[in-house]
């Protein structure tokens, strides 16, 4: 591996486990300081405790005096320099309209939405004092939609937006925001939703079934990513949402 990103800082919220903790160990191994967040300590201790480059802080993003947290850490031990921010954590619910309540929609847009949004806002002055980049983690079924996951898709729908305009807004500042949408990934996110074990399997293996490529990706797909567009390759890249998906965003 290169070392890259020597001497940066990065932010992955989320990086405990599945995507996130692939794209923070790339960084890692790449140079940058990562800063990992998320509710449950023990797995985050495991990652940290395996890379000197990343250290973690137990937070919960829809929280907002968790996020100040978060900020105020950067701020105090990172000299309040944040390099990159990647905007992972998630909530994938699969309820058919017929299920569903407002409770559904109120957890998913809190942290599929409302989170990103607040990590993003107090922690843009140290993105800008880097002049940073900002990755949001999308989704394929957001412009290519599926049944049964209305919430999770209306959410990412909304980070896609936020992207371009961020985007457009950041430009003049040097900063760079992109996202990235996954397709069937092989993490545990379906595991946190509330199917049983069993239709789980079944709704990822009708999804393989729809995927040109006829597998499921792995973390490390999408770390790639992730490093590209952190990285001086990337720097004419914004306002871009890059899929990697096996091919299933073409049908």
């Amino acid at each position: 591996m290169t070392q890259q990103f020597a001497g940066k800082v990065a932010l992955v919220t989320g990086g405990g486990s599945g995507i996130g903790r692939a794209i923070s160990e790339r960084y890692a191994s790449e140079g940058a300081h990562v800063i990992i967040a998320g509710r449950r300590e023990a797995v985050l201790k495991e990652v940290a405790d395996a890379n000197d480059n990343i250290s973690y802080i137990v937070a919960d993003v829809t929280n907002s005096d968790d996020v100040a947290k978060i900020a105020d850490t950067i701020k105090n031990e990172f000299d309040g320099k944040l390099d990159i921010l990647v905007n992972n954590a998630g909530w994938a619910p699969v309820t058919p309209l017929k299920q569903l309540t407002l409770a559904d929609y109120d957890k998913a847009f809190a942290l599929d939405v409302r989170a990103l949004i607040d990590v993003t806002i107090q922690t843009l002055p140290y993105i800008l004092n880097a002049k940073g980049t900002i990755i949001n983690l999308s989704t394929v079924g957001a412009q290519h939609r599926g049944p049964n996951m209305s919430m999770y898709l209306g959410a990412k729908a909304a980070v896609e937006n936020f992207t371009r305009v961020w985007a457009f807004e950041l430009a003049d500042d040097g900063i760079r925001v992109n996202a990235i949408a996954p397709g069937a990934i092989a993490t545990n996110i379906w595991n946190l939703s509330d199917l049983s074990p069993e239709e789980a399997k079944k709704h990822m293996d009708g999804i393989v079934n729809t995927i040109p490529l006829k597998f499921v990706g792995e973390g490390e797909d999408i770390a790639n990513a992730a490093a590209y567009l952190a990285s001086d390759q990337a720097r004419y890249m914004t306002g871009a949402i890059m899929a990697v998906d096996g091919g299933l965003g073409a049908s």
